[in-house]
Order: C-alpha cells, then sequence, then structure tokens
C-alpha cells in the first residue's frame, strides 16, 4: 500500500509542479503589465496600483518619454495631443505624494531615461502620513506577474471589460495605452454648482496642513527628478473658483509652503499655479469640471493646452 502511495504522491506532486510550470509560461507570454517586454500596447484593466507599478518595471520607460504624477485630479488628462514626446499618465486614484515615490523610483531604475514630468499638487495629497504604497510598491511585488491573486483579480477585470459585462461599473474603454483614466462617465454629478458649494463646506484649516511624510516625499521628488536632469513642471491643480474664493487664504499660503519645500533655483523645475487671478476664465467656468474638481473633457484639453504651452 505505502508503495502505491509513493507512486501516485510523486505522480500528483510533479502534475502540480508541471501545472505551475505551465500557468507562470502563459503569465509570462500574457505579459499583461509589460514586466517581460513581449507587449507594447497594454492598458490598465484593474488593481490600478500594483498594475501600474509593475508597468513602471518596463513598459512606461521603455514606452514613453514623459511622465504625468498626481491624484484622480490629473488622472484623466490625455497627453496623446503632445506631438513632441510621449507622456504616460502615472496618476493614481486617491495618491498621496508619498505614494509618487517608489512608482518614479521605479521607472529611474531602467537604462530607459525618462525625460520629462508633470506633477499635479493639491491639498488633499499632503494631508495624510499613511504609507499604503509602502505595502506593495517595492520589488517584492515583481513576482506577482508570474502568479498571484492579485494577477488573477486582474486577468477578472479584464475578461469583464472585454466582454463588456459590467459597463457602468467598469467600462472597456475606461483606461488607455497611456495610462490615462476616463472616468468620467463614472464621476459626474448631475448638479455640479451644488456639488461645489458641497465641498466649499467641507473645508476646514486643517485640510490645508502638510503632514511630516508628505513634506519630507515632496523634497525627495524634487530630488529625484532633479537628480536625474527630468524637466519637470509642478503645477497646483486648478479649484473650482467658488472654493477658491472662499478659502482663498488657506489655499496661497499653502501653494506657498509647497514651493518652500524645494530650495534649489535649478530651471529644470518650475512651479505653475492655475489659481492665479488671470486663469479664473478657467475655474470660473464652471462646465470645465465634472463635480468639485475632476476635470470635463472640455477642462482637460484647455489644461493640456497650458501645460504643453501651445
Amino acid at each position: 500500500m505505502n508503495k502505491y502511495f509513493n507512486q501516485y504522491f510523486k505522480c500528483v506532486i510533479f502534475v502540480c509542479f508541471l501545472t505551475a510550470v505551465g500557468l507562470m509560461l502563459l503569465n509570462i507570454g500574457l505579459d499583461i503589465f509589460g514586466v517581460f517586454g513581449f507587449k507594447k500596447n497594454i492598458r490598465v484593466y484593474g488593481e490600478e496600483r500594483i498594475s501600474k507599478y509593475l508597468m513602471a518595471f518596463r513598459y512606461i520607460p521603455e514606452n514613453f518619454d514623459g511622465v504625468i504624477l498626481g491624484p484622480s485630479l490629473s488622472a484623466n488628462i490625455n497627453p496623446e495631443p503632445v506631438k513632441e514626446i510621449r507622456y504616460y499618465n502615472a496618476s493614481l486614484m486617491g495618491a498621496r505624494v508619498q505614494t509618487m515615490i517608489p512608482l518614479l523610483d521605479r521607472m529611474l531604475a531602467s537604462k530607459h531615461q525618462i525625460k520629462r514630468a508633470w506633477v499635479c499638487i493639491h491639498p488633499y495629497m499632503t494631508q495624510s502620513n499613511e504609507m499604503e504604497g509602502s505595502l506593495f510598491m517595492n520589488t517584492k511585488t515583481y513576482w506577482t506577474a508570474f502568479g498571484s491573486v492579485h494577477l488573477l483579480r486582474v486577468y477578472g477585470f479584464a475578461l469583464i471589460r472585454w466582454l463588456n459585462l459590467a459597463p457602468n461599473k467598469y467600462p472597456s474603454d475606461q483606461y488607455l495605452i497611456n495610462g490615462t483614466n476616463k472616468f468620467e462617465p463614472l464621476f459626474k454629478v448631475p448638479d455640479v454648482e451644488a456639488k461645489i458649494e458641497e465641498e466649499k463646506a467641507k473645508l476646514h484649516s486643517e485640510d490645508f496642513e502638510i503632514a511630516p511624510i508628505p513634506e519630507a516625499s515632496l523634497k525627495e521628488l524634487w530630488r529625484m527628478l532633479e537628480a536625474n536632469e527630468i524637466q519637470t513642471k509642478v503645477y497646483f491643480h486648478p479649484v473650482p473658483l467658488p472654493i477658491y474664493e472662499d478659502h482663498k487664504g488657506s489655499f496661497s499660503q499653502y501653494w506657498e509652503q509647497v514651493k518652500l519645500t524645494y530650495s534649489a533655483n535649478n530651471p529644470l523645475i518650475t512651479f505653475e499655479n492655475f489659481n492665479r487671478s488671470d486663469f479664473s476664465f478657467f475655474t470660473g467656468d464652471l462646465s470645465n469640471y465634472i463635480d468639485h474638481g475632476h476635470l470635463s473633457e472640455k477642462g482637460q484639453q484647455l489644461l493640456l493646452k497650458e501645460l504643453s504651452g501651445e
């Protein structure tokens, strides 16, 4: 009995080993994150943070010369019209400043150098000391591409999007191959003006404070960009004028604090405030927004022209 059991056990182990190897080779061949360099036109299907972090290993630096860093406020800006160089929108939903550090660090580890960057800044990004990105934005995550629960979840999201099974929640065309997140149909509110009034009442002085970890992260971000000679435009996201005017002093002071985190005088890194008075033609036009801050397609196009200097 023991002899037959041993043979059966060895057979099971061998079959499991072959299955594991087969699945690993299949995952490598599918290369859904572009980690192995087999696929060129890939996109995010789900698990956005892990997906874009893994794309930063090869896909982003090998196929794009510029990068957009920021939260959801910049995530839907499509840089495709920019003809001079190709930008990848690496913005993440709900991203804090500290989330950008491991993402950028991974891109800079490639021999293919990123040449330009746009960095979106907003008080939301510097309120929290949380280090959620460090939980999975590390080199160990690389092995996720060979096989993991996260990979299975991405395959599931991909299947849902390919088959258009839940178009209202997971639109098939939500993410572009340049990282842009076209979430307008998901975020748009029926009454933008009412949403802005609601948000205006929620803001308090503590919302404009820069926490210690985000402050250190800002300084580290500037250091990384400067050390790698990346031409960078840091911009203060255009806040709807009714919100900005109601908290004008706090917003102005906040922007000055952000600029103070960069003490050098390198022309490669510039700061631009899209809440200045002569930009009120944009922030005062509420058709440029889909809610209390995210931009409409019209607003995206106008801001893109400003960012690209057209």
